[in-house]
Protein backbone atom coordinates (compact mmCIF):
# COMPACT_ATOMS: atom_id res chain seq x y z
CA UNK A 1 0.00 0.00 0.00
CA UNK A 2 2.82 2.14 0.84
CA UNK A 3 4.19 1.73 -2.74
CA UNK A 4 0.93 3.07 -4.67
CA UNK A 5 1.36 6.04 -2.15
CA UNK A 6 4.69 7.23 -2.76
CA UNK A 7 4.23 6.42 -6.76
CA UNK A 8 0.84 8.60 -6.32
CA UNK A 9 2.97 11.12 -4.88
CA UNK A 10 5.19 11.01 -7.19
CA UNK A 11 2.85 11.25 -10.51
CA UNK A 12 1.46 14.44 -8.36
CA UNK A 13 4.64 16.24 -8.22
CA UNK A 14 5.90 15.41 -12.05
CA UNK A 15 2.17 16.63 -13.21
CA UNK A 16 2.38 19.75 -11.24
CA UNK A 17 -1.05 18.79 -9.42
CA UNK A 18 -1.56 21.33 -6.71
CA UNK A 19 -1.64 20.35 -3.27
CA UNK A 20 -3.03 23.36 -1.88
CA UNK A 21 -6.18 21.15 -2.13
CA UNK A 22 -7.23 18.71 0.60
CA UNK A 23 -6.46 15.06 -0.30
CA UNK A 24 -8.18 12.17 1.31
CA UNK A 25 -6.26 9.73 -1.07
CA UNK A 26 -4.34 8.75 2.30
CA UNK A 27 -7.02 8.28 4.59
CA UNK A 28 -8.71 6.56 1.65
CA UNK A 29 -6.52 3.78 0.95
CA UNK A 30 -5.30 3.10 4.37
CA UNK A 31 -8.97 2.39 5.66
CA UNK A 32 -8.88 -1.41 7.41
CA UNK A 33 -11.41 -3.66 6.68
CA UNK A 34 -13.63 -3.88 9.46
CA UNK A 35 -13.63 0.24 10.77
CA UNK A 36 -16.81 1.09 12.04
CA UNK A 37 -19.59 3.52 10.06
CA UNK A 38 -18.54 6.48 12.63
CA UNK A 39 -14.88 5.77 12.51
CA UNK A 40 -14.54 5.57 8.65
CA UNK A 41 -16.82 9.10 8.39
CA UNK A 42 -14.57 10.61 10.94
CA UNK A 43 -11.07 9.54 9.33
CA UNK A 44 -12.12 10.98 5.77
CA UNK A 45 -13.58 13.98 6.86
CA UNK A 46 -10.63 14.75 8.80
CA UNK A 47 -8.71 14.01 5.62
CA UNK A 48 -11.02 17.04 4.19
CA UNK A 49 -14.27 15.05 2.53
CA UNK A 50 -17.50 16.23 3.07
CA UNK A 51 -20.42 14.03 3.65
CA UNK A 52 -23.28 13.40 1.11
CA UNK A 53 -25.14 10.57 1.88
CA UNK A 54 -24.68 9.03 5.23
CA UNK A 55 -26.78 5.76 5.86
CA UNK A 56 -26.26 2.63 7.82
CA UNK A 57 -24.97 0.12 5.19
CA UNK A 58 -23.74 2.92 2.98
CA UNK A 59 -21.68 6.06 3.09
CA UNK A 60 -21.13 8.65 -0.04
CA UNK A 61 -18.35 11.42 0.55
CA UNK A 62 -17.07 14.35 -1.54
CA UNK A 63 -12.94 15.47 -1.46
CA UNK A 64 -10.03 14.99 -3.55
CA UNK A 65 -7.98 12.31 -4.31
CA UNK A 66 -4.11 13.75 -5.56
CA UNK A 67 -6.09 16.69 -6.47
CA UNK A 68 -8.84 14.99 -8.83
CA UNK A 69 -11.90 15.76 -7.67
CA UNK A 70 -13.68 12.58 -6.30
CA UNK A 71 -16.58 10.49 -5.27
CA UNK A 72 -16.15 8.23 -2.38
CA UNK A 73 -18.16 5.39 -1.28
CA UNK A 74 -18.01 2.96 1.63
CA UNK A 75 -20.05 -0.20 2.07
CA UNK A 76 -20.58 -1.68 5.47
CA UNK A 77 -21.38 -5.27 6.56
CA UNK A 78 -24.27 -6.01 9.14
CA UNK A 79 -24.37 -2.07 8.86
CA UNK A 80 -21.32 -2.16 10.80
CA UNK A 81 -17.97 -2.88 9.32
CA UNK A 82 -16.50 -1.55 6.27
CA UNK A 83 -16.36 -4.96 3.84
CA UNK A 84 -16.45 -2.47 0.52
CA UNK A 85 -14.75 0.98 -0.98
CA UNK A 86 -14.56 2.72 -3.90
CA UNK A 87 -13.32 5.76 -5.65
CA UNK A 88 -14.38 7.42 -8.81
CA UNK A 89 -12.74 10.36 -10.36
CA UNK A 90 -13.42 13.39 -12.02
CA UNK A 91 -11.71 14.10 -14.66
CA UNK A 92 -9.67 17.67 -15.41
CA UNK A 93 -10.32 17.76 -18.81
CA UNK A 94 -6.72 16.53 -20.25
CA UNK A 95 -7.31 13.50 -21.45
CA UNK A 96 -3.00 12.74 -21.62
CA UNK A 97 -2.23 13.76 -17.83
CA UNK A 98 -5.58 11.15 -17.09
CA UNK A 99 -4.04 8.54 -19.50
CA UNK A 100 -0.76 9.15 -16.86
CA UNK A 101 -2.67 9.06 -13.88
CA UNK A 102 -4.26 5.56 -14.68
CA UNK A 103 -0.81 4.52 -16.00
CA UNK A 104 0.90 5.43 -12.61
CA UNK A 105 -1.82 3.88 -10.97
CA UNK A 106 -1.92 0.45 -12.87
CA UNK A 107 1.57 0.36 -12.15
CA UNK A 108 2.26 0.64 -8.66
CA UNK A 109 -0.63 -1.89 -7.99
CA UNK A 110 1.06 -4.22 -10.66
CA UNK A 111 4.22 -3.58 -8.31
CA UNK A 112 2.27 -4.09 -4.90
CA UNK A 113 0.47 -6.70 -6.01
CA UNK A 114 1.67 -8.93 -8.99
CA UNK A 115 1.37 -7.59 -12.63
CA UNK A 116 -2.40 -8.13 -14.34
CA UNK A 117 -3.28 -7.39 -17.78
CA UNK A 118 -5.46 -5.08 -18.53
CA UNK A 119 -8.81 -6.43 -19.84
CA UNK A 120 -10.71 -4.13 -22.73
CA UNK A 121 -14.80 -4.33 -21.66
CA UNK A 122 -17.52 -2.68 -23.32
CA UNK A 123 -18.33 0.67 -21.59
CA UNK A 124 -20.96 0.12 -19.92
CA UNK A 125 -22.03 4.08 -20.22
CA UNK A 126 -21.22 4.60 -23.43
CA UNK A 127 -22.45 2.75 -26.12
CA UNK A 128 -19.93 1.00 -28.75
CA UNK A 129 -17.28 2.06 -26.68
CA UNK A 130 -14.37 0.57 -24.82
CA UNK A 131 -12.65 1.15 -21.02
CA UNK A 132 -9.61 -0.92 -19.62
CA UNK A 133 -10.20 -2.93 -16.68
CA UNK A 134 -7.36 -4.34 -14.24
CA UNK A 135 -8.06 -6.94 -11.49
CA UNK A 136 -6.13 -8.14 -8.36
CA UNK A 137 -6.45 -10.48 -5.50
CA UNK A 138 -3.99 -9.71 -3.34
CA UNK A 139 -5.77 -12.38 -0.77
CA UNK A 140 -8.63 -14.65 -0.47
CA UNK A 141 -10.82 -12.19 0.75
CA UNK A 142 -10.08 -8.86 -0.95
CA UNK A 143 -10.48 -7.93 -4.67
CA UNK A 144 -9.31 -4.78 -6.33
CA UNK A 145 -10.50 -3.45 -9.18
CA UNK A 146 -8.91 -0.23 -11.46
CA UNK A 147 -10.91 0.66 -14.46
CA UNK A 148 -10.05 3.45 -16.60
CA UNK A 149 -12.56 5.14 -19.10
CA UNK A 150 -11.03 7.56 -21.50
CA UNK A 151 -14.20 8.61 -22.81
CA UNK A 152 -15.01 10.15 -19.61
CA UNK A 153 -11.98 12.12 -19.74
CA UNK A 154 -13.87 15.57 -21.04
CA UNK A 155 -13.21 19.53 -20.76
CA UNK A 156 -16.69 19.78 -19.05
CA UNK A 157 -17.28 16.49 -17.27
CA UNK A 158 -20.81 16.28 -15.63
CA UNK A 159 -21.69 15.38 -12.09
CA UNK A 160 -22.50 11.49 -12.51
CA UNK A 161 -20.67 8.55 -11.44
CA UNK A 162 -20.87 7.82 -14.83
CA UNK A 163 -18.67 10.54 -15.76
CA UNK A 164 -15.63 9.37 -14.01
CA UNK A 165 -12.49 8.89 -15.71
CA UNK A 166 -11.39 5.90 -13.42
CA UNK A 167 -12.50 4.24 -10.78
CA UNK A 168 -11.22 2.02 -7.52
CA UNK A 169 -12.80 -0.51 -6.29
CA UNK A 170 -12.15 -2.75 -3.41
CA UNK A 171 -14.21 -5.61 -1.64
CA UNK A 172 -13.55 -7.68 1.16
CA UNK A 173 -15.71 -10.70 1.47
CA UNK A 174 -14.79 -12.95 4.45
CA UNK A 175 -17.82 -12.09 6.26
CA UNK A 176 -20.16 -12.54 3.16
Amino acid sequence: MRKILLALMILAVACGVAYAVSNSADAFMSLPWGHTFARTQRRMENSGATTVTPRKESLTMQGYFEGYQATFIFGFYKNKLLNAKSVYLKSMGDLEKDRQFYEALRKAYNVEYGSTGETPTASTRYSGKIALQNVWTPNRYTTITLAYNPEASKRFPGNSLSDRFVQIIYKYNKWD
